[in-house]
């Protein structure tokens, strides 16, 4: 296996034919056992070595009459360089210490440190999200809190526009009271 990993088109071109096919392929072959490494974002990836299982499937189809699982079977079979079914059918990570092959154990690493990378940008997001989130609180926290001394302002506005009324009232009940003593004495005064 080589550090050179191709993309399902890629292959698709390299092998001559349809990229949906090489992702049907896949699917069989993995269900075999086999792991293909993934990209961050989940899509496959295959290296020569893997090319070459498409092409050995390729060619036994086309030479004998058989069904496609039993050509993915033969292929994978006919592998010099892969390793027994046997142990590829554990996960690709599950005991490193077992693996004899250190392609095996280097394409282990890779999907491992794909999955973490995965999760770091998944945090990353979630992160930045909070960040967003709590800006928005703060700024909620503004506003109310200039809502809130608006508020207060108005009320002590109103306030001190009652107690004026109420002042007003009192004023104009003395006067008018004063008046009427003076219209009553002035009246008396008047028959006098």
């Amino acid at each position: 296996m080589s550090d050179i990993l191709l993309k399902v088109e890629d292959v698709s071109h390299a092998v001559g034919v349809a990229a949906s096919t090489i992702r049907k392929y896949s699917f069989l072959i993995e269900k075999q056992g086999y792991t293909f490494s993934r990209s961050n974002q989940g899509a496959l990836m295959y290296d020569k070595d893997e090319v070459s299982i498409f092409k050995e499937i390729i060619q036994i189809k086309k030479q004998k009459n058989m069904t496609l699982e039993k050509a993915v079977q033969r292929a994978l079979s006919n592998m010099s360089d892969m390793v027994d079914i046997a142990d590829i059918s554990r996960g690709p990570y599950d005991d490193m210490s077992g693996m004899s092959d250190v392609q095996d154990m280097s394409k282990a690493i890779a999907a491992m440190q794909a999955q973490m990378k995965a999760v770091l940008d998944q945090n990353e997001k979630v992160l930045l999200q909070n960040q967003e989130l709590i800006r928005k609180v703060e700024r909620l926290e503004d506003t109310s809190s200039l809502e809130k001394e608006k508020i207060e302002n108005r009320d002590k506005l109103l306030l001190d526009a009652m107690k004026e009324i109420k002042e007003t009232k009192k004023v104009i009940a003395t006067s008018l009271e004063e008046n009427r003593k003076a219209l009553q004495k002035k009246w008396w005064e008047f028959w006098r």
